[in-house]
């Protein structure tokens, strides 16, 4: 006999899973735009955001932020891990713009200036763009596991800090702030609180960045010119830190240690020169 005749879906492989992307997700926003045209040689466009996201849905490729605990337990399932998105990022702010400095022949300053005074300091303009916002959630699990085939996730300590102690990259996360809860005594309890509490119970470290550029225009002829560029990338070589490594809060020595950084290799600041002639 041929069991493959008898199976219910015979285009997958007998004993394979099948996963399905559901949930429910929520995502609200205070949204703010400031724009200001070229005027008096300045231009430049802002941008504030600050939102919150909650879900029950995960990415099932990657586990999303820690991943469902007991999503076939009858009364838990994936409800049961709603919590703030993985991409959650609580305040975001971007202001970028450009402003021709007011010096050299045309300008408030110098506006008479001619051949080497204008060639030295007429003609600069420079351009930036900065970008500040908050980390990203993160999941701190149980150690051990409290339960045989089911996820947990650590509770929180009233009182305790979750970003107290050094809260740097040798420990982002107070290890005080986390404990866990009672492991499962008997198979088929109705308690559920071996499963912890809610995901999510951290932020990590927020991206901080300014790109920064400056030009010079040499004019060769009606039209024709020579233009310098500098520009500046990540200008004071911020590190942007990756979310922390080991999240073992008993392990209080390497708990929450960040070892990477999230640009990896284009974190340090870089600097490249640029000659572009037009015509």
């Amino acid at each position: 006999m041929n069991p493959q005749l008898y199976v219910p879906f015979p285009d997958l492989g007998r004993g394979s899973n099948y996963d399905a992307t559901e949930g429910n997700s929520f995502y609200n926003s205070l949204q703010v735009n400031f724009e200001r045209r070229y005027n008096q040689g300045l231009s430049f466009l802002a941008d504030y955001t600050w939102s919150k996201c909650r879900t029950d849905a995960r990415d099932r490729l990657i586990g999303g932020v820690g991943g469902y605990r007991a999503p076939a337990l009858s009364g838990f399932g994936i409800q049961g891990d709603y919590s703030l998105c993985e991409f959650d990022v609580r305040q975001v702010l971007h202001f970028s713009g450009t402003y021709d400095f007011p010096v050299g022949r045309g300008k408030a300053l110098l506006h008479d200036a001619g051949g080497l005074i204008q060639a030295v300091l007429g003609g600069w303009r420079m351009s930036w763009i900065l970008t500040l916002q908050d980390g990203q959630p993160l999941t701190i699990g149980c150690n051990p596991a409290t339960t045989a085939g089911f996820g947990c996730n650590a509770l929180l300590v009233p009182g305790q800090d979750v970003n107290g102690g050094s809260h740097n990259v040798n420990q982002w996360l107070n290890p005080g702030a986390f404990h866990n809860p009672p492991a499962a005594t008997n198979i088929g309890q109705t308690d559920l609180t071996p499963l912890g509490g809610a995901p999510t119970q951290a932020v990590g470290p927020g991206f901080h960045r300014l790109d920064w550029s400056l030009f010079k225009e040499f004019a060769k002829s009606e039209s024709t010119r020579l233009e310098f560029r500098a520009e500046f990338f990540n200008l004071t070589n911020h590190p942007n830190f990756a979310q922390p490594g080991s999240l073992n809060f008993t392990d209080i020595k390497n708990f929450a240690r960040i070892t990477a950084t999230r640009d990896n290799p284009n974190d340090p600041r870089e600097i490249q020169f640029a000659l572009k002639f037009y015509w």
